[in-house]
């Protein structure tokens, strides 16, 4: 879908491009089902010392100030429709993805825009604009010394998982269910009978009494999809995160758990059994804190990273000429099947089918 080129206009208002002037960034549709709140932001995030090292921009949700902006943001679920697109582009302007989701809950119709977006933000790494769960880094000190007590606390051998998708594209419910066969596994959220009314991070925080591991298996397993499911463990600092991922570059050495290092989930399930009897061996899943730390960025930061990109007049000019390749091809999203023991991948027209039955 040629739709830059063949249906929008060129901008016929004359646009101020004075350094002076602050970049605008038009967010065209909402985020999820909410509009931004353009006033907060501006005054919490651009006028606020020291959120971000370039500031010179501002937000709107305004179209008829579509010629006068700079950026024009699109979220990937907040209703993106072929009938309601922009009628006219100035030849400045950067159109930009944004989302947080797996492809498999993007909008299908973001694949054919060919020739459309500028700039992605995104949690991929390869995204030109980082909009990431988390990220973690080295600490300026190392604290040395051991635990004056072990974090295994006489816990038995137990994992609790938290999963409010029921229908996942890579089948964990499937993984979780042979797991439960050898080890006992507590489900809570929507798609179990046990059913938690507090906040998330109270109902991780009250698992942990009885549960020394936690499944922080993602709903979809495609390159750099790494959520707060496990960061949340992570603080909580009381667990051992299970994870099914292969971008352990984005996980805190030494954090975690790899079921994808077990040849089945009964095998897992054996190696925590033994692993339950070693409080020392436990122990050590928890030393990462003693060199690193867990950085949840504000939700709004990657505003920061964009206005700094808008306000570089070195900024080289870009376009993604197949958002199909880069947003599924280049994803490799997989599926676990349970007769074969091991992850296939998930292909592109599978996945964009799927999309369209969620929309």
């Amino acid at each position: 879908v040629l739709y830059q080129t063949q249906r929008s206009k060129i901008c016929q208002k004359k646009i101020n491009s004075t350094q002076e002037k602050p970049k605008l960034i038009l967010f065209w549709t909402k985020i999820f089902t909410n509009s931004i709140d353009a006033n907060y932001i501006n005054s919490h995030l651009f006028a606020s010392p020291g959120r971000c090292d370039i500031n010179r921009c501002k937000v709107t949700n305004n179209r008829q100030e579509l010629c006068a902006s700079d950026a024009v943001v699109f979220h990937a679920r907040g209703g993106i429709k072929m009938n309601d697109m922009p009628q006219e582009r100035s030849l400045h302007q950067r159109y930009v993805l944004l989302t947080k989701e797996p492809p498999y809950k993007t909008t299908a119709i973001v694949g054919h825009l060919n020739y459309f977006f500028n700039w992605t933000a995104t949690y991929r790494t390869d995204s030109d604009i980082a909009y990431r769960y988390f990220r973690w880094r080295r600490k300026d000190k190392i604290v040395t010394g051991a635990s004056p007590q072990s974090y295994l606390n006489n816990r038995q051998v137990r994992a609790a998982a938290m999963i409010s998708n029921c229908y996942s594209q890579n089948n964990r419910e499937h993984y979780i269910k042979r797991l439960s066969s050898v080890i006992p596994v507590t489900r809570i959220g929507h798609c179990s009978w046990n059913k938690c009314h507090k906040s998330y991070y109270e109902c991780l925080n009250e698992l942990a009494d009885a549960h020394p591991f936690f499944l922080a298996f993602e709903n979809s397993l495609c390159r750099d999809y790494v959520t707060e499911k496990y960061a949340n463990v992570i603080k909580n600092r009381r667990m051992i995160p299970i994870v099914f991922s292969k971008d352990f570059d984005l996980y805190i050495p030494n954090s975690f758990i790899d079921a994808n290092q077990f040849s089945s989930p009964e095998n897992l399930g054996r190696f925590l059994i033994e692993l339950v009897k070693n409080s020392t061996l436990y122990d050590s899943y928890f030393k990462w804190a003693n060199e690193y730390e867990l950085v949840v960025p504000d939700e709004n930061d990657y505003l920061c990273e964009l206005c700094k990109k808008l306000n570089d007049p070195n900024e080289p000019n870009k376009v993604y000429d197949s958002m199909k390749k880069w947003l599924y091809d280049d994803a490799t999203c997989q599926r676990w099947i349970s007769k074969l023991n091991r992850t296939i991948n998930v292909s592109v027209d599978e996945t964009m089918d799927y999309e369209d039955s969620l929309f």
